[in-house]
């Protein structure tokens, strides 16, 4: 009976298992499993937004990044952003960068609050790498201070 019991495992492990691994690993050969293993985070740096002065030009910039991959212009990067900023500062997203910028006569403390989601490029040359792996989102919370 655990003669029997062994041989129904094995067929059901090479069945429901192994045959499609090899099927995928096999039929997929763009695909690089080794991404899988060191993960990859949508990151947003930790710095202080340039305190600016109220009726002089401001202009600060955050660079998005994705860690652990030396290629990180080779996303599309999706941001969110909730801000309560004065009348006279823009924010603009241009790539990897959002840029804060204009002229204000507001005084005040503003929070801005970014979340930010990374898709990897499509490749449709034999060449191009295929991402199966999902990358981690991101948020935080940046302070802007306009002062005198």
């Amino acid at each position: 009976m655990k003669s029997q019991n062994s041989k129904v495992v094995s067929y059901l492990l090479l069945k429901k298992v192994l045959l499609p691994l090899c099927f995928l690993l096999t039929a997929c050969e763009s695909l690089d499993f080794s991404d899988c293993i060191i993960r990859k985070d949508a990151e947003l740096p930790d710095k202080d937004l340039k305190r600016g002065h109220a009726g002089q030009y401001y202009y600060d910039e955050l660079k998005a990044s994705v860690n652990n991959d030396p290629d990180d212009d080779g996303y599309y990067y999706n941001f969110s952003i909730a801000e309560s900023l004065p009348e006279g500062l823009d924010v603009i997203v241009d790539g990897r960068y959002v840029i804060f910028e204009g002229i204000t006569l507001k005084k005040g403390q503003y929070n801005i609050y970014i979340s930010l989601g990374v898709d990897p490029y499509e490749y449709d040359d034999e060449e191009g790498d295929i991402d199966v792996c999902s990358i981690g989102n991101t948020s935080r919370r940046y302070k802007l201070i306009i002062g005198d």
